[in-house]
């Protein structure tokens, strides 16, 4: 048998096909966030597309993938000619990009990125005035770093030199001086002629090493000024290797000790393959991941109160999307309404685009559902369809039953253990619930909301009975007033602009200790951190919301009342329930900015808070939902009803009015 030629390339070559392989089946270390989604994009997403289940993809891992498919190619290439025995070996980089796949499997979570540059100087400083960059501009200068590990805090440079090479170029610097030497005496004149003896030992290696350093110090992790910390794995120089019976030259080890004494971190030698984690292929299967369940004390935030209350969740539903399409249809009375008021006050004409809109033909007749809208009609009439059709589907106060009815242990809802589901919300959200019902609320809506808070239709400061406020608020209800109990809704402590305090969630905890039963988890406790970073900071008032409606400078997208909400959830180990799935991609964005910076060190060992009860119930938390989304509901009752009779009226005044003048 004859054997292969070359083969320490064969053997690289084989490494290589198997780390491209594994690399199409590796995964970070992210777990999933427990939350419970029950909107209706969730459920129009296959597992692998699932906005909450799918797994982050590393910056820089297709780069790394993509250089090992080149790679391979050219030693393939190589390898196949029948006369490549008679050829020299051929120069692969397949030893360094195997040592950085080493690395990638070895770091500490989380892996951030692969093959990232950081640069020496911030990158304001290197960008154009106008935000644009030339292609004549050069790259500003920084260190390139192949694995950055650690949520950030531990940066990885693999550098595959050689003995010889480094001998190599000792020799080169050896020449430089004894050339330097040698003309110094010969000429007193070459006295002050440039030259490139070095005054002090250095070395490509230490170039390296001080280059990682200067780019951690410019580029320390957001939020703690901490330096990173900079390993650098040498994997085939050898201090202690020999040539030939030689005795190796120890200004390889004076380099390594010097790297030591900058403060880096010194590997050396590649990784043993046996220790090395097994990337095992994915299977692909049927059934569906664990569901998070929620917990019996549930926190509403503003969005599901408004869904409480909306006639979208209570009103009957239409038997066919034909009627469904037709609920929203404004009057005709409001309709020339509309086109009086445009006529009237004109809009400024637009600027001309480059590719101007064909022009609509002008609808005859009566429209037979909303598709037949003009534009400037539609948005509105749409959002509330496709809500009334979500509602056809699987209704909201359905969903809250087929979710809660597991919580009392086979026992109908209408019965005692009814009690053992609670639900809470802050001060603020029942606030700003009632002032937006009162603004733009139909009849129904109205009663409902004050209902839901036991409060007096006639005086909001004078509280009602429970079985009265259930009675208001069922009223006209297509649900019965045993189907889900939601009355009373419990509420918060007050709380400071800044969210709860560490006492006031602990006083609070004590006080319905019989009810928390949970832990929090890691999760919770990332949340918790994360909501009161937010909220630390400054906030800005929204140019067109209520006067005291603000959003933070964190993330425009949180307003601040949407965050303590889920703070308080957060802080007690309990579901919040929200309609908001913006918000909740937003905060899970921030809380990823927070880990990355640094803000979430500890919160695995922080269990120094958690509620601990002898009578904790034996629901395991890693299986609680922290966030429940559901689908919105917005106030219907009188957006072609009430509110567009009293806008024809007032707009027939107005026209009135201006005739006179």
């Amino acid at each position: 048998m004859t054997a292969l030629p070359h083969i320490e390339l064969q053997i690289l070559k084989s490494r290589l096909q198997q780390i491209h392989n594994a690399i199409s089946n590796f995964q970070p270390l992210t777990a999933r966030p427990p939350i419970l989604d029950s909107s209706y994009d969730a459920a129009n997403e296959t597992n692998e597309e699932n906005q909450w289940l799918k797994q982050e993809n590393i910056p820089g891992l297709k780069k790394l993938r993509d250089n090992i498919k080149i790679d391979l190619g050219v030693l393939e290439k190589f390898l196949d000619d029948p006369a490549c025995s008679n050829l020299p070996p051929l120069s692969t980089n397949a030893p360094y990009l195997i040592a950085v796949w080493n690395e990638v499997l070895c770091a500490p979570a989380l892996v951030v990125s692969v093959f990232k540059t950081f640069l020496f100087d911030p990158p304001a400083n290197h960008a154009p005035a106008d935000g644009s960059r030339k292609r004549s501009t050069q790259r500003p200068p920084g260190a390139k770093v192949d694995v950055v590990a650690d949520s950030g805090r531990h940066w990885i440079r693999v550098n595959t030199v050689k003995n010889s090479r480094m001998l190599s170029e000792f020799r080169e610097i050896d020449s430089y001086l004894t050339e330097s030497e040698g003309e110094s005496g010969e000429d007193s004149e070459d006295v002050g002629r440039p030259t490139l003896a070095q005054t002090e030992f250095d070395n490509s290696v230490l170039s390296m090493g001080r280059s990682l350093l200067e780019a951690a110090r410019a580029n320390p992790i957001e939020g703690t000024g901490e330096i990173p910390k900079v390993t650098l794995r040498l994997t085939r120089l050898d201090p202690n290797l020999s040539n030939d019976g030689v005795e190796p030259d120890a200004r390889i080890a004076q380099t390594i000790s010097l790297l030591r004494e900058m403060g880096l971190v010194i590997e050396l030698g590649e990784r043993d393959e046996a220790s090395l984690p097994t990337v095992t292929p994915q299977i692909e299967t049927s059934e569906p991941p664990a569901t998070y369940v929620p917990t019996t004390n549930i926190n509403l935030d503003l969005s599901v109160l408004i869904a409480l209350i909306s006639d979208l969740t209570h009103a009957s539903v239409p038997t066919t999307i034909a009627e469904a399409n037709r609920r929203f249809l404004p009057p005709q009375e409001y309709r020339e309404w509309k086109k009086q008021k445009q006529i009237l006050s004109p809009k400024p004409p637009r600027k001309p685009s480059s590719k101007p809109r064909p022009p609509k033909p002008e609808p005859s007749g009566v429209e037979a559902d909303i598709n037949d809208l003009p534009h400037d009609l539609i948005k509105h009439s749409r959002a509330l369809t496709n809500q009334l059709l979500q509602e056809m589907g699987k209704g909201l106060i359905q969903e809250l039953h087929d979710r809660l009815s597991p919580l009392h242990s086979g026992e109908d809802m209408a019965g005692s253990a009814a009690s053992k589901v609670v639900f809470w919300t802050t001060h603020e959200a029942r606030d700003r619930c009632l002032r937006i019902v009162s603004k733009i609320g139909g009849v129904h809506e109205k009663r409902r909301a004050r209902a839901l808070f036991c409060l007096d239709a006639a005086d909001a400061s004078v509280l009602i009975p429970v079985d009265e406020a259930e009675r208001l608020y069922w009223q006209d209800s297509r649900f019965a007033p045993t189907f889900v109990p939601i009355l009373p809704i419990h509420l918060f402590p007050i709380t400071p602009a800044a969210g709860p305090t560490p006492s006031l969630i602990a006083s609070f905890s004590t006080s319905v200790s019989k009810t928390s039963s949970l832990r929090k988890t890691p999760f919770n406790r990332s949340l918790g951190r994360t909501c009161t970073y937010i909220l630390s900071q400054e906030t800005i008032s929204h140019p067109r919301a209520l006067p005291d409606h603000f959003l933070n400078n964190v993330n425009p997208r949180l307003t601040a009342h949407t965050v303590q909400s889920m703070q308080w959830g957060a802080q007690l180990g309990w579901t919040t329930l929200t309609a908001n799935r913006t918000s909740v991609k937003a905060i899970l964005r921030e809380m990823k900015a927070a880990k990355l910076a640094g803000r979430l060190i500890g919160v695995e060992l922080d269990d120094v808070d958690d509620i601990q009860d002898e009578d904790m119930e034996t629901k395991d938390a890693e299986t609680s939902a922290a966030i429940w989304i559901i689908d919105p509901r917005s106030l219907a009752e009188g957006f072609f009803g009430d509110i567009i009779h009293d806008a024809v009226i007032m707009g027939r005044l107005f026209a009135s009015i201006n005739l006179k003048k």
